[in-house]
């Protein structure tokens, strides 16, 4: 019977150190998925859309699942998972008005491989200060390098015929990227300043400023309506990053208002987000944009429950769109023509396509993830600093994703540097520390 005992607890300790190591290499693998989403650009295998990043995400969690089935003591938190599974069993029933089931079968998919097991795996592999930071820092070191590429494309190009636009290799996630480095960058520059680390200072000013031109060159509208609400938050959140966040602001005001030409186009671009004018810079994308959102509006109102199907915007766009709508735009700097196959809005994707339980599940994913964060830092001591880092990090880069989900599509291959941010967030409701902080007050 000892015998069996200890072949039984040798069984379990060396079940438990596989999973350690497995588990080690998941967020290895989370962290280069995150750099690589930055520097790599999206492919198509048949009908099929991906990314290197996605690759390594699915290896990640992976390994966070085998990890999991070694050692149960590991944590699921499953409740991370539960409002983009809530946007799955949405496209599950809008299935039963969907005309093109293939579709809908492969955007069902998509959401479980992009959405729900990712956030499972990130919450569950991501439950230490140390690591939250590591896959912060990743997205930001990803965001740094890929920002000097792009600068260095575009003094290639030339200013002669004013500001070129460059997306680089993310393509239109690129702008929202940015911001989510400049989140990180705010927080670790205030707490350098206040503890006079002037190479640390000067280290993080020079990121921040390298984040910001290539955010302009994106020519991204939304991107710098996030960064803006970005700024705002961390302003609002930690007062150490309030005197960063104003001579930022400084700075950008006597940047647009210079005379040069390509400031020009950054002030017309800038004030076309909410005045635009005919033949002004972007009046046609926004005119665009504005016919898609009624456009899956009207999908949603002829199909409150159902939606017109998971995938199916493109096959119902002609007969809910407005008279002249085209159904390809030109897109990127190189101008080419794109089929339409959303609004543009992750929020108005899954309303037109999976009606109320869609929309609703992005809404409530994003609110849950601002609201596990604020309340994991607002228990948090004041010497706290480093966890006040993450805590106004995630919150500024929550508010990012929130404003980007407004403009872009983030149920697409590449984007998982903004799920991660809403799935780190989430996790922050089951960190233990938390909960026992909250015991006590």
């Amino acid at each position: 019977m000892v015998s069996v005992g200890r072949t039984t607890l040798t069984a379990g300790w060396r079940s438990r150190a596989v999973a350690d190591v497995i588990e080690d290499l998941g967020r290895w693998l989370l962290v280069a998925a995150l750099t690589a989403a930055m520097l790599t650009a999206r492919t198509s295998i048949g009908a099929v859309h991906v990314s290197p990043s996605d690759l390594l995400a699915v290896g990640g969690t992976a390994c966070w699942a085998a990890a999991w089935v070694l050692a149960r003591t590991r944590p699921a938190m499953l409740g991370v998972a539960g409002w983009p599974a809530l946007a799955v069993f949405a496209g599950v029933v809008s299935m039963t008005v969907s005309p093109d089931l293939g579709a809908s079968v492969k955007g069902l998919v998509e959401l479980v491989g992009l959405w729900v097991l990712p956030s499972l795996a990130i919450a569950g592999l991501a439950t230490t200060d140390e690591w939250r930071t590591r896959l912060l820092s990743a997205a930001s070191a990803g965001s740094l390098v890929a920002a000097i590429i792009n600068i260095v494309a575009a003094l290639r190009i030339g200013f002669g015929a004013g500001l070129p636009q460059v997306w680089g290799a993310a393509d239109g996630f690129q702008g929202y990227f940015q911001v989510i480095g400049m989140a990180v960058a705010f927080p670790r520059l205030a707490a350098a300043l206040s503890e006079h680390r002037s190479r640390t200072s000067a280290a993080w000013s020079a990121a921040l400023f390298l984040h910001a031109v290539a955010l302009l060159l994106t020519q991204t509208r939304g991107a710098w309506l996030a960064a803006l609400v970005a700024a705002a938050v961390l302003g609002v959140v930690w007062r150490r990053a309030m005197v960063v966040v104003v001579l930022a602001a400084v700075g950008a005001v006597i940047v647009i208002a210079a005379s040069a030409d390509w400031a020009a186009v950054i002030r017309e671009r800038a004030l076309s987000v909410v005045a635009p004018q005919a033949g002004g810079a972007g009046f046609d994308s926004s005119v665009i944009r504005v016919a898609l959102g009624l456009t899956a509006w009207n999908m949603f109102l002829a199909h409150p429950l159902t939606g017109v199907g998971l995938k199916s915007f493109a096959l119902a766009l002609p007969y809910y769109a407005p008279t002249g709508l085209p159904l390809a735009v030109e897109m990127g700097p190189d101008r080419v023509l794109t089929p339409i196959e959303g609004p543009h809005s992750t929020y108005l994707s899954l309303l037109g396509e999976t009606g109320l339980l869609g929309g609703i599940a992005i809404v409530g994913w994003t609110a849950a993830a601002l609201l596990a964060c604020y309340r994991w830092s607002a228990t948090l001591p004041v010497s706290s600093v480093e966890r006040r880092q993450i805590g106004a990090t995630l919150l500024a880069a929550i508010a990012a994703v929130a404003v980007s989900n407004l403009f872009g599509e983030m149920n697409a291959a590449g984007a998982l540097p903004l799920l991660a941010v809403l799935a780190v967030g989430c996790g922050l409701g089951g960190d233990p520390e938390r909960q026992q902080r909250a015991a006590h007050q």
